[in-house]
């Protein structure tokens, strides 16, 4: 806000430069101060939606998880019906997916948590 103020000042000065009556003058700064004003909540407002895009991530932002998650499922329902090595009980597979499943529930929730306070927050 304090460059709009600086900007008004400065446009003040060089109306007040202008030779024509000082009711014109008034008028004009009147006039150019809104259209700054204006501009301004515009240029904020596309700000904010910039923001909100970026925040909100694109689609594959959103869905590796689920997606290593199917994929660890078709492995394992492909291994009960085909008989795989990778499903025996020595084979770190199941270390792998323990871990895909505790990071995946432990992250949903974080981020639920997260979005959750943020928005307490915000109110």
């Amino acid at each position: 806000m304090g460059v709009l103020q600086n900007v008004i000042r400065e446009i003040g000065d060089i109306v007040n430069r202008l030779s024509v009556s000082s009711r014109e003058k008034q008028k004009i700064q009147e006039e150019i101060q809104s259209l700054v004003y204006r501009y301004n909540s515009e240029l904020v407002r596309e700000q904010s939606a910039a923001v909100g895009e970026e925040t909100r991530g694109n689609w594959l932002q959103r869905s590796w998880r689920p997606i290593v998650m199917l994929v660890l499922t078709l492995l394992v329902v492909l291994g009960v019906f085909t008989g795989s090595p990778m499903l025996s009980d020595s084979s770190r597979f199941w270390d792998l997916l323990e871990i895909g499943v505790g990071g995946y529930v432990i992250g949903r929730s974080g981020e639920t948590i997260t979005g959750n306070l943020l928005t307490r927050r915000r109110k």
